[in-house]
């Protein structure tokens, strides 16, 4: 898997960081003068301007690498958004994007922890432990951090995880019947392609949850909620055939790239 390299420090990139969305209108004039005017779905891209200040010789050999392996913008790879949720659907962990036990139950529309509607009741109706997750095509070997709010109505067990082929690491939850966030940074170090992160409820367990998260770094940030896409970016390419490393003393270099792709 050709992917953007991650920091010595587990992030993606270095403030400022810019994204920016294009969209494609599409203008039907018709014979009496009046306009039609619609989004071209699945025409839109997303561009990034990474600002890479102080990167060690490392670090930058590894962005050259990538930049040369895929000949500058001929090439894709997969880009994980900075700024970005990579969970999709985050707001509906019933969709099918999520690979959950055949046991687990959803109720909606359950009041969040801010005074919205958008937590939902995931309920174990099993009798042995079953998991609300998500497969990932993301590498084995980067830092991650998984989050959750979450609260239950009784004495239920829960936990959170990440797992990939041959390393997984859990945390369980300290819940109540109060809101509260958990998180669970981790780094499973595997030469692989994919990872599973989710929640694993007990046997009857209740749980209410809200703000299923998971971004390429050492902590969590603000809930990002998520419907179709995601922010794993499998085509995205380098702006430009052509970017510079500056080296401004021993072992320290400033870059400043742009990489797009088309929207999820």
């Amino acid at each position: 898997m050709l992917v953007f390299p991650q920091l010595v420090t587990g992030a993606s990139t270095l403030y400022p960081l810019k994204k920016r969305h294009t969209v494609h209108t599409v203008v039907n004039e018709l014979g009496d003068g009046q306009k039609v005017v619609y989004e071209d779905t699945g025409a839109g891209t997303v561009e990034w301007e990474l600002h890479l200040t102080g990167m060690t010789r490392a670090e930058a050999d590894a962005i050259d690498a990538l930049f040369e392996s895929v000949a500058g913008q001929w090439g894709m790879f997969t880009f994980l958004d900075p700024a970005g949720n990579l969970f999709a659907q985050s707001v509906d962990p019933s969709n099918t994007v999520w690979t959950n036990g055949p046991e687990i139950q959803f109720t909606p529309g359950v009041a969040d922890p801010f005074g919205g509607t958008s937590a939902v009741r995931a309920g174990n109706a099993g009798q042995a432990d079953q998991n609300v997750a998500q497969l990932l095509s993301v590498p084995g070997s980067y830092q991650y951090c998984i989050s959750v709010w979450a609260r239950t109505p009784g004495n239920s067990i829960a936990s959170l995880f990440g797992q990939t082929t041959g390393a997984s690491a859990t945390t369980y939850l300290a819940i109540d019947g109060t809101w509260r966030f958990f998180e669970l940074p981790l780094n499973l170090g595997q030469a692989t392609d994919n990872v599973t992160f989710g929640v694993t409820l007990g046997s009857g367990a209740l749980v209410e949850l809200y703000g299923m998260q998971v971004e390429a770094q050492p902590a969590a940030s603000d809930y990002k909620p998520t419907g179709a896409e995601s922010g794993v970016y499998p085509n995205a390419r380098f702006a430009s055939d052509t970017f510079t490393i500056k080296a401004q003393s021993t072992d320290v270099y400033d870059a400043v790239l742009k990489i797009m792709a088309a929207e999820n």
